[in-house]
């Protein structure tokens, strides 16, 4: 399938990469259909676009790429709208904010991560409670960077 995207012109999309988000990114409950786009491969960031509209996609990233030391538990209820059977077919990552000109100042929320079952193709955005972690994490240390921008 193609669609169209605003930072990427249009962007042919295997059938089978299109993820149904089950449980709606906050703040955009009307999208349901996202893919992940690999802007360019040598980059620990990837875009989760929107196949409905065009202007919405989210960097994200694998906090452990930066040495962020990350684990959650999915709640029984949520892993059983996704339909984990299997610990193998889960995969999650983060929304990433970076600012305009100055990636060094990108910041990771930990507190919200994007959820998918692989299998299925289901996905959702947890809500972390009772956490360590925040919402604006820094990702580059500048004692400790595992990776320059």
């Amino acid at each position: 399938m193609k669609i169209t995207t605003s930072r990427f012109g249009e962007v042919e999309v295997d059938d089978n990469l299109v993820f149904e988000f089950i449980e709606p990114i906050l703040g955009y409950d009307r999208l349901k259909k996202f893919v992940l786009i690999d802007n360019s491969p040598e980059s620990p960031f990837k875009w989760l676009q929107s196949a409905e509209d065009e202007n919405v996609a989210f960097p994200v990233t694998f906090p452990a790429y930066f040495g962020i030391d990350y684990q959650f538990t999915i709640p029984e209820e949520k892993a059983k709208k996704l339909d984990a059977k299997e610990t193998e077919n889960i995969v999650s990552f983060n929304i990433v904010c970076i600012p305009q000109g100055n990636a060094r100042e990108a910041t990771i929320n930990l507190v919200g991560p994007i959820v998918i079952n692989i299998e299925n193709k289901s996905g959702l955005q947890l809500v972390l409670t009772d956490t360590k972690y925040g919402i604006k994490h820094r990702i580059f240390d500048e004692d400790k960077a595992k990776c320059s921008s």
